[in-house]
């Protein structure tokens, strides 16, 4: 039996009965979306809790069991799908169905065709909705299709299937992703110890009791590291590498191009690397064959996967005089330098910083008086997270909804969260207020999944979490006679207490508020007269908000 595979199958079982919250009583049902929920972790690299907000498992899920939905910049959509398949059999190694392959490919086909309709469960199609009102502003969508299963990949008569449909275009892409990969995420830690081959002549630098070596290196030299320990070298690096966009196929056009590549040095920022010890022979003059311990990346992540993917599919000799700049840094185990240089080699590009502020002071304050008033706030990822538990992207996601008073952001802009927005969020926020704002907003997203009768509240319960979450959060303080700053540790359980009491009314009436708002905006006598494209879209702008203010 494969070790790995009695590993996920232990973890999935622990995850059911660590968070019975997130599932229902079918035992079957449940064991499948355990593995769904390991899977769309490990790839987006995110806490199970928040995993299960991306599910749409369930019947007429339209062949998709999650999406990820990320706005770029420069009009692009990043989505990415997944499709799970998990074999209770752990002796048994099958590959991806072809059947499934198919409704994968028929399932891209669909939802980013506005004009073709879909049968779909209200999860599912809220997110086509969403979908489709960004490509009718004009986003470009590129997607990433992940498949996830406890054996092989597709065959060959899956590859060919994919290559019909769109071999021929670049806003597509599949993906395998399996058991193996998933170990790794829950295992996270991998020490990797490798040598680095800087080519010519390069610079040695000591500074303030740390070393840096500065130089070219080969993008087969890259290649093969990626070959050897994928993922696992970009542990630190902190962007998501979502898909294809701009800058991944600006760099990908530079490498295919004959009469560019050998220039590549002179048009890449280049990759920096750090390590805690490296030793190389000072007494030769170049080509310096590096010795490193603990070596991660931890920018350039675009580049190095942009490298692997076309000097993978290319001859290798076509590359022999192609370099890439790097910087390597030896900073032993200073954790705090390691994010300093990290926050500063990136802050010039769109990543997610949530683990570069894990350490920020006043992160640290929420943590220790969240404990005292019986809560758990989460400054860091890791996959042990129960639903009680309060992530710090979770927070920032509610704070910024519920009393920053941008729900139009909160939901669009969550990879800016701990970026552009960590000041707004964070500054002279205490864990009361945190707190509360996260009980808010999941009660708003309880009270997306609750069945209603009333047509006009369904036309938009799918869409309306992030705002009912604001208009809920404004009201509780007018009726405690509180401003936010007096919402702190003495008047903590008041507040609480007026909101376990009077949530279902909150919540009712103001989703009844929220409709004659809509009703208003579209000029219109029954919201059943628009289109859920339509509807999502206004959730995305800021006069919304300012109607209801």
């Amino acid at each position: 039996m494969n070790i790995s595979k009695q590993l996920i199958d232990q973890k999935m079982r622990k995850l059911l009965k660590d968070n019975p919250e997130l599932f229902q009583k079918d035992e079957e049902r449940n064991l499948s979306k355990a593995f769904l929920l390991l899977g769309v972790a490990a790839y987006l690299d995110i806490d199970i809790v928040e995993a299960d907000q991306y599910i749409t498992d369930g019947s007429a899920d339209g062949e998709f069991d999650a999406v990820y939905i990320d706005e770029s910049g420069d009009s692009e959509l990043n989505v990415i799908l997944f499709q799970s398949k998990y074999v209770r059999d752990l002796d048994k190694d099958s590959v991806f169905p072809y059947n499934a392959m198919e409704k994968a490919v028929n399932t891209v086909k669909s939802i980013f065709d506005s004009k073709k309709n879909i049968s779909l469960n209200e999860n599912s199609r809220r997110r086509v909705d969403e979908i489709r009102s960004f490509i009718s502003d004009g986003y470009i969508p590129y997607v990433k299709f992940v498949m996830i299963n406890n054996g092989k990949r597709w065959d060959e008569t899956g590859e060919q299937l994919i290559k019909n449909e769109f071999g021929n275009q670049n806003q597509v892409e599949f993906e395998h992703f399996c058991h193996e990969e998933i170990v790794g995420y829950i295992n996270k830690k991998k020490v990797i110890n490798e040598k680095l081959t800087f080519s010519g002549k390069a610079v040695l630098e000591n500074y303030n009791y740390k070393r840096v070596i500065i130089g070219r290196v080969n993008v087969g030299e890259i290649c093969r590291l990626m070959e050897s320990h994928g993922d696992a070298l970009l542990e630190k690096n902190i962007r998501r590498y979502l898909g294809k966009n701009e800058i991944n196929e600006g760099i990908i056009s530079t490498l295919r191009d004959e009469q560019k590549r050998n220039n590549f040095f002179f048009f890449n920022n280049g990759i920096t690397m750090i390590c805690n010890k490296m030793s190389h022979n000072a007494l030769q003059r170049e080509d310096w064959i590096v010795l490193t311990e603990h070596l991660q990346i931890i920018n350039g992540g675009q580049t190095c996967r942009a490298i692997s993917e076309v000097v993978n599919s290319s001859n290798v000799g076509e590359f022999s005089d192609v370099y890439v700049l790097v910087r390597l840094y030896e900073v032993s185990d200073d954790e705090q330098m390691i994010n300093d240089i990290t926050f500063a080699t990136n802050s010039q590009n769109p990543v997610d910083f949530r683990d570069l502020k894990s350490n920020d002071n006043r992160l640290l304050i929420i943590e220790k008086s969240a404990q005292d008033l019986g809560y758990v706030f989460k400054r860091k990822r890791d996959n042990n997270s129960t639903f009680n538990a309060i992530p710090s992207n979770v927070a920032a996601e509610a704070v910024l909804a519920v009393w920053r008073k941008m729900p139009h952001v909160a939901k669009y802009k969550k990879n800016e969260l701990f970026g552009k927005y960590f000041e707004n969020i964070f500054n002279d926020l205490n864990a009361s207020q945190m707190i509360i704002a996260v009980l808010i907003f999941r009660c708003a997203d309880s009270n997306r999944k609750k069945a209603t009768e009333d047509c006009e509240i369904s036309a938009h319960r799918a869409f309306n979490k992030y705002f009912l979450s604001y208009m809920v959060g404004a009201r509780l303080l007018k009726e405690c006679g509180l401003e936010l700053s007096q919402l702190d540790h003495k008047t903590f359980d008041v507040v609480l207490n007026k909101f376990e009491g009077f949530k279902e009314l909150y919540f009712d009436e103001a989703e009844h508020q929220l409709t004659r708002v809509l009703l208003e905006h579209f000029k219109v006598t029954t919201l059943q007269e628009i289109d859920g494209r339509t509807i999502a879209a206004v959730f995305r702008r800021f006069d919304l908000l300012e109607k209801l203010t």
